[in-house]
């Protein structure tokens, strides 16, 4: 997973170039500190919904959007604590104990 910050000032991105295939790249060729990838909101609307997860915290905070690189795992978001899970993981908890593994709020389906 690959958090995103949409930025306030327009970005100049190459569209052809993913900035997140990018920013993977050079952080495996040595980079050693972790820097969220930060993309303009045009840029932010070509990516598709299916990848991209939007985590609501109330006000004032910001919204959070993440990108999964793993588009064929499935994830959830637990929507009392925004968390993000894979879904079997989730689900597998969820049936063993009846609530969120990590708030413990019981979901109403």
């Amino acid at each position: 997973m690959q958090s995103l910050r949409l930025g306030d000032d327009p970005v100049e991105e190459p569209e052809t170039e993913d900035p997140f295939t990018a920013r993977l790249m050079t952080f495996e060729q040595g980079g050693s500190e972790f820097k969220p990838v930060v993309v303009s909101r045009t840029v932010l609307q070509m990516m598709s919904r299916t990848e991209v997860y939007v985590v609501k915290w109330p006000k004032p905070l910001k919204f959070q959007f993440f990108r999964s690189l793993l588009p064929d795992i499935s994830i959830i978001q637990c929507s009392s604590c925004n968390r993000l899970f894979h879904t079997d993981d989730f689900e597998l908890q969820y049936l063993q104990k009846g609530y969120c593994p990590f708030c413990r709020n019981k979901h109403e389906d």
